[in-house]
């Protein structure tokens, strides 16, 4: 395949072997750029460099960071750089405790933001990789969260747990750490005022397919697993949702995050929700079941309550015209990055059947 020619800027994204990271990278690579990324260890970043990255790695360059809440973390590999995404940001449900959740998420926005400060006046744009749940809090009926909303329920509860000494649910916590970070960047942006532009994008629960593969379906991160468990057959029961229900395809939040960096007027001061709409995991089930039906997979795949939670499910064909929430519940807008932008989301049945695709080689 033609290799684009370099467009002669650098861009760094932190936690390259993420999975929104890694599928962002590729994408940037795609378009001309030069790449620099962080990781823990450099050596695990060889399936990257080996794999998706290989066509493109005269232009790629890993840093280790090993520990990205140490002051000036960033600096080396920030310096002279025109673009920073900064995706780094611990998503391990197994985490316990607030130290190792929400401190880390903080100080990792508040290192990568004193680097940018000293990158250069070349950079123009710094884009940071927050979540939903730091602007979705629980309510009650039909409200439509939009960027204009805060959440403050999550954080507050741990803050709470943390003094009276009890645990926080490892959900919760997740919720906190995506909270602080939020604010710590536009409180870093309101007392620095810096020339570059700082913007966020806040994605609801991401699917779609990985460009790089764990050894194992087990192994994959925390919102590929529940689609590996049903289209594997892992499982026998299907959960409703994960987190807000809401989702949003990995590739399109890979170009939210292109779009605020090359757009850095226009973004500056922003934050973009990525949600597609209503993606519960028995819609999941179906899509795949009616996808693969009649194949070796398909005999496998959980199938749960068919239409069960969610509207749109055709029981006589057993198809997915549509998906939408049952009455009454919370909705979420994303339709900001659709008219800024010129977003356009790609619906949950693609994602799905797109994401089982590339889950194929770990059956």
């Amino acid at each position: 395949m033609a290799i684009p020619p370099s467009n002669g800027k650098t861009v760094l994204i932190t936690g390259i072997n993420g999975y929104i990271a890694s599928v962002l990278g590729l994408a940037l690579l795609e378009r001309g750029y030069t790449l620099r990324g962080t990781s823990r260890r450099i050596a695990s970043s060889e399936r990257l460099l080996k794999g998706p990255y290989a066509p493109y790695v005269d232009r790629v360059k890993i840093y280790e960071v090993s520990d990205m809440t140490i002051d000036g973390a960033f600096d080396e590999a920030s310096k002279g750089v025109d673009g920073i995404f900064h995706t780094a940001s611990p998503v391990d449900f197994s985490i316990t405790t607030f130290d190792e959740m929400v401190i880390p998420a903080v100080r990792g926005a508040e290192t990568i933001l004193a680097s940018a400060l000293k990158a250069g006046s070349q950079l123009t744009s710094i884009v940071i990789t927050s979540s939903l749940i730091a602007v979705v809090d629980p309510v009650e009926g039909e409200y439509v969260f939009t960027e204009k909303d805060y959440a403050t329920f999550s954080l507050e509860k741990a803050l709470k747990d943390k003094e009276v000494g009890v645990s926080t649910p490892a959900g919760v916590l997740y919720g906190a750490s995506k909270t602080a970070s939020d604010r710590a960047v536009w409180k870093f942006r309101d007392a620095h005022k810096p020339k570059f532009s700082i913007s966020t994008i806040n994605p609801s629960v991401v699917m779609g397919p990985p460009i790089i593969l764990p050894s194992s379906g087990s192994k994959l991160n925390e919102t590929l697993r529940p689609i590996w468990d049903i289209f594997s057959g892992a499982t026998t029961d299907v959960p409703p949702y994960i987190g807000t229900g809401s989702f949003v395809d990995v590739r399109n939040v890979a170009t939210m995050h292109i779009w605020a960096f090359e757009n850095a007027k226009k973004s500056d001061g922003e934050r973009y929700l990525g949600v597609q709409g209503f993606g519960p995991m028995q819609a999941a089930a179906d899509i795949l079941n009616d996808a693969y039906k009649g194949t070796e997979i398909g005999e496998k795949i959980t199938k749960g309550t068919p239409g069960e939670g969610y509207v749109g499910y055709d029981k006589e064909t057993g198809k997915v015209d549509t998906i939408g929430p049952l009455p009454g519940a919370r909705r979420i807008s994303g339709q900001k990055a659709v008219k800024e932008m010129g977003l356009q989301y790609i619906p949950f049945q693609q994602s799905i059947v797109d994401t089982a695709k590339a889950l194929e080689a770990l059956t």
